[in-house]
């Protein structure tokens, strides 16, 4: 039996409806929040938009009623855009004053600092319990049930240890972990190494020039974790090397189409926001910070705010002085 008696998602899209789902298979009910009644009238007559194959399970159900619905729940996924979450969180705290379980799905930072999420709510919030769900997961993929592995962090690790009782024995495989920080920053900067690998496939440099692209990315990773507080290791696993490796792997990546795109708009980037744009600014803020070094997300910062040639780039990156790899 789970521990949570009334669950529900803060916002009613793709990553929402695929987590309801699966929790649905195990017989769990939730709710999902929705912006507007047309989605609304839809999920609660067991249609999905963003899954039209799918028909809904009755135990899941939609409401517009946010207050009502926050205040009577004991487990809200926030599974909107990371800048919204701060917002939601706010939310939450006025509406409730239970302590509410609250577990953000979404990829990013708090702040254009690189504040993390646990950051922020460890300081203006101290009495809710935050984690944090992340990994290699597409939302449609999570729906359809096929099978996925991701991790959910909390400092106080039975709290991530229930939530992976929660889901288990379904096609998500949850593992628990007690590093929130390290997750968080590794579910973020992922996005910024998708977007070059998108460059590097529009410019067809090949395989090689990926993977070392993800592997130099995942160094920078561990050394950004490890310098703001959290377990370098986490740059290793599920979160890090694991979502870093899928988001960099093909069209179903945002991310990657986005870097795509630069290079066939004349290294012009798109006006379009995708989350990597968002990180890339925070990233860069955190690593001035700490005095880390960070040349393969400076060098795509670079890119995007068109300030020097991609060529250039890569050869100054090709020129660096030699250094042992893992110094």
């Amino acid at each position: 039996m789970s521990s949570y008696s009334n669950i529900c998602f803060y916002g009613g899209g793709a990553w929402g409806q695929a987590l309801a789902i699966t929790l649905a298979s195990l017989g769990h009910k939730s709710t999902l929040i929705v912006s507007d009644k047309i989605r609304e009238t839809d999920i609660n007559n067991h249609l999905s938009k963003r899954f039209p194959q799918t028909k809904l399970s009755p135990l899941i159900k939609a409401s517009v009623d946010k207050n009502q619905i926050i205040q009577q729940c004991d487990l809200i996924f926030i599974t909107t855009e990371s800048k919204r979450v701060l917002d939601v969180i706010n939310q939450i705290a006025l509406l409730s004053d239970k302590n509410i379980h609250v577990i953000i799905t979404s990829k990013g930072f708090a702040t254009n600092k690189g504040e993390t999420f646990i950051e922020v709510v460890e300081s203006d919030f101290p009495k809710m319990t935050l984690s944090i769900l992340t990994g290699p997961t597409f939302a449609d993929e999570i729906a359809n049930n096929q099978p996925a592995a991701a991790v959910i962090a909390n400092k106080d690790i039975e709290k991530a240890n229930s939530i992976c009782n929660l889901f288990h024995n379904s096609n998500l495989r949850l593992y628990p972990s007690n590093d929130p920080q390290g997750v968080s920053i590794a579910g973020a900067v992922k996005n910024i190494i998708a977007i070059g690998a998108g460059i590097i496939e529009g410019l067809g440099l090949g395989d090689n020039a990926k993977a070392a692209l993800i592997t130099r990315g995942i160094s920078e990773t561990s050394e950004l974790i490890k310098k703001a507080g959290g377990i370098y290791t986490s740059a290793f696993g599920l979160a890090g090397i694991g979502d870093m490796s899928l988001t960099c792997s093909g069209p179903h990546s945002r991310n990657m189409a986005y870097g795509m795109k630069i290079v066939n708009n004349n290294n012009e980037p798109p006006k379009e926001l995708v989350e990597g744009l968002n990180a890339i600014h925070a990233t860069i803020a955190l690593s001035e910070k700490l005095d880390i070094e960070l040349p393969i997300m400076t060098s795509i910062k670079k890119i995007l705010n068109r300030e020097a040639n991609i060529d250039e780039i890569i050869k100054k990156l090709l020129s660096r002085p030699i250094k042992n790899e893992f110094n």
